[in-house]
């Protein structure tokens, strides 16, 4: 929980156009995996652990090393060994990606000892696992193939002579082999790789996730403890956002932690109380026990034998607390069909994905950067980017159905006019029209009802 550090945090970096052509970039977004229900048939496919740790990018440059959260906050004072370690790199610069772990007497990841590492301020045992490489030496190599980055990668590593710094080995088997060997030896799972696709920063379908078990990341909104205890904790209370940004009740589970981390934990959770509940479906009270209801900024990490109808877990199994993963980007995570057709993997790079670009996953977007909903900020080129998020969930509804699409040309606020995919009319939407049906355009989850953002 890195509950020592109380230090207030930096601002998180943030992708930036200000980067002078050539130069070394000042922040990577990192590349992210999506979970799916079976390895792909088709194309060459690299597989390696899936570390149970942080996720890490490393920017070295004249002897300086930083490492970065995956949410772009800065902690590299908190692992000054592993600084050392990337600072000692045979290079001029580098932008390196891996995952912070720490390994138990057999080996293996240990989530529960990452934790105790940063709670007790003492990191030196932390080893980073190193498995891209994205800049080196004044050239950027995002754009080739995974295998060759790898292969630079491979070769870098093979001139440093620390145990804190390691290779992150691919594997040669077939997947369910892999995973069956990886569910043995009680590891979350794999991370398969496009071995020709270039690195993207956000998510897609290149990079993938085969799971042992469920296991994701939840919101705390709540706690329950012994009916009429002022303190102590008996469960914590679990939920994930919807996409309209609402926190939906998923479960509890039982948070086994040490006295020490349990007392953090508590403290942080009276500091966080509050007299309303963070779900929109909370549980029913129950006789022998009291609620404890949280602002939803707390996140723990659970595995799970699977979602019941109603949406919660079953058999849940607490592992930690996570401090590199902000509340309100948790989601429920469902797998999805590689192979399945219609789907897409391209994303935003960088430098498109940025404020001012007008480009989204390869597409120009005219007046990407106005605002079509001044309640929110929200930009047309957030309103793409949105779409082309879900798309590869979204087509396969959509095909050979007849479609309209709702444009507001003046923004929400303005007239709204639907336009007949099928004859190119277009009529006036009454103002009258249900609050439900204007409160779906605002929050951009009406991609049913079109396959159309532009024009």
């Amino acid at each position: 929980m890195a509950g020592r550090w109380s230090s207030p945090r930096k601002k998180a970096l943030r992708p930036t156009n200000n980067d002078a052509p050539g130069a070394m970039p000042s922040f990577i977004e990192p590349q992210l995996a999506t979970l799916v229900s079976r390895a792909p048939t088709d194309g060459e496919w690299s597989y390696e652990i899936k570390f149970d740790g942080y996720r890490m990018l490393c920017r070295v440059e004249n002897g300086a090393a930083l490492l970065i959260t995956r949410n772009g906050h800065d902690w590299t004072d908190r692992m000054p060994k592993l600084r050392d370690a990337l600072a000692n790199l045979p290079v001029e610069n580098v932008w390196v990606d891996g995952e912070a772990v720490v390994l138990d007497s057999a080996g293996l990841p240990d989530f529960n000892a990452l934790q105790i590492a940063f709670d007790r301020c003492s990191t030196s045992e932390i080893v980073l696992f190193l498995f891209d490489l994205l800049f080196i030496n004044g050239n950027d190599i995002r754009e080739t193939p995974l295998r060759t980055r790898r292969d630079r990668l491979r070769a870098l590593m093979d001139d440093v002579n620390t145990d804190l710094l390691r290779f992150s080995d691919d594997f040669a088997q077939d997947p369910a082999s892999l995973v069956a060997s990886a569910r043995k030896m009680k590891l979350e799972g794999i991370i398969g790789k496009r071995a020709d696709a270039p690195y993207r920063s956000g998510r897609s379908t290149d990079w993938i996730k085969l799971k042992c078990m469920l296991r994701q990341e939840f919101v705390i909104g709540g706690i329950s403890r012994v009916k009429g205890a002022k303190t102590g904790i008996r469960s914590l209370m679990l939920g994930v956002h919807e996409r309209d940004g609402s926190l939906r009740f998923a479960g509890s589970a039982k948070p086994n932690l040490r006295p020490a981390q349990m007392a953090v934990l508590q403290q942080r959770a009276n500091a966080l109380a509050t007299k309303t509940s963070p779900f929109y479906n909370s549980p029913k009270p129950e006789k022998d026990r009291d609620f404890v209801w949280l602002e939803p900024q707390l996140v723990a990490e659970i595995s799970f034998l699977e979602w019941t109808p109603a949406g919660e877990v079953r058999h849940p199994v607490f592992h930690g607390m996570r401090a590199d993963k902000p509340a309100s980007a948790i989601t429920e995570e469902t797998a999805v069909d590689v192979d399945k057709p219609g789907k897409s993997s391209m994303r935003a790079t960088p430098a498109q994905a940025t404020k001012g670009s007008g480009v989204v996953a390869g597409v120009k977007i005219s007046n990407a950067d106005r605002i079509i909903d001044p309640s929110k900020g929200l930009r047309k080129a957030d309103l793409v980017r949105y779409y082309d998020e879900i798309a590869e969930y979204a087509l396969s509804y959509l095909q050979d159905r007849p479609v309209s699409l709702v444009r507001a040309l003046s923004g929400i606020e303005g007239e709204l006019f639907s336009k007949s995919m099928r004859n190119g009319r277009r009529f006036p939407v009454s103002r009258a029209c249900p609050p439900t049906y204007i409160r779906i355009i605002r929050h951009c989850s009406s991609w049913i009802r079109t396959k159309h953002l532009l024009g």
